[in-house]
């Protein structure tokens, strides 16, 4: 049974380093040196912008030190915490003269930063890292992060390939907060799960794009591939 199951595990197993940007828009910030920078504003906070550069690192801006901020389009709408108007919701398109300009359904609003308290400009992946299911049937699609990149990992304990590129791709996502990872372990061939989704090999890799829908499969251990889809699904790719 065990040399059956490795003969059913994909037998290339290549080193699984994601390494470099993978991809994706970027937000414009110009500071009040002049000085220019690209990288996502993911948050802001205590009149501090949090943003998150190519390399995977994170940065503070005072709101004091920067000019303008020009924010790439998002898939998920922007949530102000505002003193005066509540929680609003819409479309960030710019950050100028101390106050957000913000594209609502009803039309465009300004927020000066004064009156806002938080902002949130990346939708909320959730749990980083979570096991779904152990054998049993599962709604994959109840478990995608939307506004993010969801990642699903097909597995079992006794798959070798499998153990070799999950703490990878948990790696990944640790690492990358626009990165979810849902694992699924099938435990076997005959297992509820695997009969759902028609699992015959693994690893399997699923990658979904920050609208839920499903831009490539990985069969294997390809982290080329996996690197590919990733960058297509942040980049807004169909």
């Amino acid at each position: 049974m065990n040399r059956r199951r490795n003969s059913l595990c994909a037998c290339a197993v290549a080193s699984f380093l994601f390494a470099g940007t993978l991809g994706g828009r970027a937000d414009i910030i110009q500071l009040s040196s002049g000085q220019e920078i690209k990288a996502t504003v993911t948050k802001y906070k205590n009149h501090t912008f949090e943003v998150r550069t190519d390399d995977g690192r994170n940065a503070n801006y005072p709101v004091n030190n920067v000019r303008r901020i020009q924010f790439d389009p998002r898939d998920s709408p922007s949530k102000l915490t505002t003193r005066t108007n509540g929680v609003q919701q819409g479309t960030v398109s710019t950050f100028e003269n101390g106050a957000f300009s913000i594209t609502q359904a009803s039309g465009t609003r300004t927020f000066s930063a004064i009156f806002v308290d938080q902002a949130e400009f990346v939708a909320d992946r959730g749990q980083s890292i979570e096991v779904i299911t152990h054998g049993q049937q599962a709604d994959i699609s109840k478990h995608l992060a939307l506004g993010n990149v969801t990642i699903v990992d097909y597995y079992a304990d006794w798959c070798g390939p499998c153990k070799q590129v999950s703490p990878a791709l948990e790696q990944l996502a640790k690492s990358d907060p626009e990165i979810a990872l849902r694992k699924v372990d099938i435990v076997n061939w005959t297992s509820p799960v695997a009969r759902q989704y028609n699992i015959t090999s693994i690893p399997r890799v699923e990658v979904y794009g920050r609208k839920g829908q499903l831009i490539g499969t990985v069969r294997g251990a390809d982290p080329d591939q996996v690197r590919k889809y990733v960058a297509q699904a942040k980049g807004g790719g169909a």
